[in-house]
């Protein structure tokens, strides 16, 4: 079966739809009395606290980087070396992933998203007293690391915590919380002293480090992983609070089956080559993640400020990275009930239309600089467009590119998985805010922005015609769609 054949759906000869997998198999893992999930978003919230403090590293750039340009009392740096401060977080987020993979399968999810806030909390310390380039750099990849960590398992430990019909739902939150973080350094750094700034981003890694290790359980599926049953038990019983003994017993039983039928074979990097389905994830999340980055996210974070001071706004700049924030955030917040109600893949195929529109009126308002057309009466249009390109990015290719990426693979490689999407995340993100300044100077600032336009184009296709609608489907599910596995009801 082709990609573009991935469907949860067939056609009977009466016209009507049948599900491939039927919707009562007993491979689903949702338990369906009542009871409350105050504790799963108790969870996936602490879980996310790592993905608010990794987004303040990545925006501290923005407020920080015009001020170390002029004469400072820390230290004065080049565009040059600008460019390296801004871009070594994504070149240690490459590394983060690989060491995700080597750790998550032996000390579990929930230690190892541990240790990413710990490097977090070595940035900022290093950053604290860094008076030479070269510790600033040790900083940012350190930084980095932690946050290719985070990006790898946080969705990880949401998925395997939540149940199949609120998971996708759920995975949005690592943007809400992500986004929050941005906002940290948006609204506050361009006001406060250097110091101040690093001080007020300690707060949220040091909360987490107190509450996340000592209060949140480990997730089911790791323990079942392990043959810790009992433990499996009482953190399901946790997550579900208020089901029945019983419910919680039929629930781990479907996982259980589920982890023992994909261990059965090993979880080497040739293993993820080595089936159909597995290939299928891999070009999925993989290609989803490129998509992410190749839309130029990271380059209108990281450089907001630089970027507004290009357009000679009549908005000063930090006051429109400010509000660029806001809008991310408030845009995030809705994505979750936008989920349940349209699923991932529309969601993402209307995020890729309203990335690629906005980057290109961007990039035309640049063209129209560069031939020193007049603008003055489109001062307007800078806002206006990258306040629509993250509205859009929000709802869209921020946060669901990680939620599918952790629904793409089956337990044997899913942390080998996992960290392979992750780092190609980051290598193409590394690449994208190293090159975007040299890019905008030899070519023109407009260039840059229609390379993005026309790689959001691409997405639009690719989700498209390659990506099956996983609502309300559970791991196992997923993966006989994947796999071109008809199961019969029962």
């Amino acid at each position: 079966m082709e990609l573009n054949g991935l469907q949860s759906r067939d056609q009977n000869n009466d016209g009507t739809t049948q599900c491939l997998v039927s919707q009562e198999s007993p491979y689903r893992t949702t338990t369906t009395t009542g009871h409350s999930r105050s504790n799963l978003y108790l969870a996936c919230v602490a879980a996310n606290i790592a993905s608010f403090s990794i987004g303040n590293c990545f925006t501290w750039t923005s407020p920080t980087l015009p001020r170390l340009k002029e004469p400072n009392e820390i230290l004065l740096i080049t565009d040059i070396q600008s460019a390296w401060i801004g871009s070594l977080i994504a070149f240690g987020a490459i590394f983060g992933p690989l060491l995700a993979g080597a750790l998550v399968n032996t000390v579990g999810r929930k230690w190892t998203i541990t240790l990413s806030v710990i490097c977090i909390v070595i940035n900022w310390v290093l950053l604290l007293f860094a008076r030479t380039l070269w510790l600033i750099y040790a900083a940012r990849i350190v930084a980095g690391v932690g946050g290719g960590i985070i990006y790898t398992v946080v969705p990880m430990y949401v998925a395997e915590c939540a149940e199949d019909e609120i998971r996708g739902a759920l995975g949005s939150m690592l943007a809400f919380l992500l986004c929050t973080g941005f906002l940290l350094a948006y609204l506050v750094g361009p006001y406060v002293s250097y110091t101040v700034l690093i001080l007020a981003s300690l707060v949220a890694p040091i909360t987490f480090l107190v509450v996340f290790p000592m209060f949140m359980p480990e997730t089911p599926y790791f323990l079942l992983q392990k043959g810790r049953e009992a433990e499996a038990f009482k953190s399901l019983s946790w997550l579900r609070k208020g089901a029945s003994s019983e419910d919680i017993k039929k629930e781990l039983h479907a996982m259980k089956v589920s982890v023992e039928a994909t261990l059965q074979e090993s979880g080497t990097l040739t293993d993820l080559f080595s089936t159909v389905g597995n290939r299928k994830g891999l070009l999925l999340a993989g290609g989803l993640v490129a998509g992410q980055q190749l839309s130029g996210i990271n380059v209108v974070l990281f450089y907001a400020e630089s970027i507004f001071r290009m357009t000679g706004s009549d908005l000063s700049p930090s006051l429109s990275s400010t509000i660029v924030a806001v809008i991310l955030i408030l845009s995030a917040g809705i994505a979750a009930p936008l989920i349940k109600r349209f699923g991932m893949k529309w969601l993402l195929i209307i995020s890729a239309i309203g990335m690629g529109v906005f980057q290109g009126l961007l990039g035309l308002y640049f063209y129209l600089l560069h031939i020193k057309s007049d603008v003055s009466s489109l001062g307007w249009l800078p806002i206006f467009s990258l306040v629509g390109y993250i509205t859009l990015y929000a709802i869209g290719f921020g946060p669901l590119p990680w939620a599918v990426m952790a629904e793409m693979f089956p337990a044997n490689v899913k942390a080998v998985g996992s960290a392979v999407t992750a780092s190609f995340c980051w290598v193409i993100g590394f690449l994208m805010t190293k090159f975007f300044v040299d890019i905008s100077v030899s070519l023109g600032q407009y260039t840059s922005f229609w390379l993005f336009t026309f790689f959001c184009i691409l997405m639009i296709f690719f989700t498209l015609f390659l990506l099956p609608d996983t609502r309300g489907l559970s791991f196992d599910e997923i993966q006989d769609i994947l796999n071109n596995r008809r199961r019969g009801k029962g």
